[in-house]
């Protein structure tokens, strides 16, 4: 039984020690991140996203904020705590007076606990290409695909949301069905992640299982955080540059078979018979759900 408890810490501890060390190997040591700018970002639309990790489990909804980023050229969305992580992490970089500044230190702390969407994604419009950086504790992906030419259908009702009038519309993407509600009064065909092709913006949209669901919170211009960026090399762990049938395949089996990849990866060792070794890698596979179901 103590083995057991012992390994289960353990591998509870490697992702304590992994958050805290996303971006500060050294503790008080922070390295500003590599990033490749695409844009400026002229207006921001921000979205509450409440998402099922466990479809089984309806009421256990994750809830993060995040952000869809829009200039003339591009689109990008992603958690807004990670921008602002990032934008801390890099100021206190900076410096050594920097790095011990503790107002910063703490909100670093917070944002980092407030991220919970771990997909960068970064839409040129021009070229009609999305692509996709994804961190799954484990590993980093990244791929390009053409952004989806989303087939909607147009369908009586309305709603108001934000004090706006929104129309519906109704329309499918890799595996699930959704409903969208646009407002025409916002002539912008654009919506959270590649989700666009209407004639106004996307304020909210679900599935029709509601295991994900992004709400507008608000819109307008950007003053500040406008920067739309990829990372270089590194999303919190070295990136796997691959196709996009290969990233998801290899997303959702790290978060299937986190405990047992996690043995390798973190060094995972437990005592038996006066011995540290390795535990054996059979555990039982954890629920995904992600956005995408079939690719």
């Amino acid at each position: 039984m103590k083995s057991r408890t012992f390994f289960l810490l353990l591998l509870v501890c490697p992702l304590v020690v992994c958050a805290q060390n996303l971006y500060s190997p050294g503790g008080d040591h922070y390295e500003r991140m590599s990033k490749e700018t695409y844009d400026t970002a002229c207006i921001c639309v921000f979205y509450d996203l409440r998402f099922l990790k466990d479809s089984t489990k309806t009421t256990d909804y994750t809830e993060c904020q995040t952000v869809l980023l829009i200039s003339d050229k591009y689109t990008s969305f992603g958690d807004y705590n990670r921008i602002l992580l990032d934008s801390v992490n890099d100021y206190l970089a900076e410096s050594k007076k920097n790095a011990k500044d503790k107002i910063a230190r703490e909100q670093w702390d917070s944002f980092i606990s407030k991220w919970k969407y771990n997909i960068v994604t970064m839409n040129d419009l021009a070229a009609g290409k999305s692509k996709v950086q994804i961190y799954d504790i484990l590993r980093s992906y990244e791929y390009t695909f053409d952004t989806p030419d989303m087939e909607w259908t147009l369908v009586e009702g309305d709603t108001i949301i934000n004090q706006m009038p929104c129309r519906k519309a109704t329309g499918s993407y890799a595996g699930r069905q959704y409903v969208a509600w646009y407002a025409e009064s916002l002539p912008l065909p654009y919506g959270p992640y590649v989700f666009g092709g209407l004639p106004g913006l996307i304020l909210q949209l679900h599935d029709t299982k509601y295991n994900w669901i992004f709400t507008n919170t608000r819109v307008g211009k950007a003053v500040e955080h406008k920067d739309m960026y990829l990372y270089r090399n590194k999303f919190v762990e070295p990136i796997i540059h691959t196709t996009r049938r290969e990233a998801l395949e290899a997303y959702r089996n790290d978060i299937e078979n986190f405990d047992n990849l996690s043995i390798d990866v973190f060094k995972v060792k437990v005592m038996q018979n006066g011995r540290w070794v390795s535990p054996e890698a059979n555990r039982l596979k954890r629920p995904s759900n992600l956005l995408e179901l079939v690719w």
